[in-house]
């Protein structure tokens, strides 16, 4: 069973760094080519801003939340 977890914990682990290297590659291409990106979807640092702004709205509850992920990343993933 503790083999599972491991196979399946480094599994999500190379999942969540290819989401992050996607997300970091589509924000630099529509920075050199143009919102109209055509192999990333449209407009992915204006989801981003909208992202952002959400949790702004939500004030110390999206803070914490934050947080709880950066610190969720980087001890599960290093």
């Amino acid at each position: 069973m503790n083999a599972w977890i491991t196979k399946i914990r480094g599994y999500l682990r190379q999942f969540i760094e290819l989401g992050v290297l996607l997300i970091g590659v589509s924000v630099f291409a529509e920075i050199l080519f143009g919102p109209n990106v055509a192999f990333f979807g449209s407009q992915v640092t204006t989801n981003l801003v909208a992202l952002l702004n959400t949790l702004g709205e939500s004030g110390i509850a999206a803070l914490i939340v934050v947080f709880a992920v950066i610190i969720t990343y980087r001890k599960f993933l290093k």
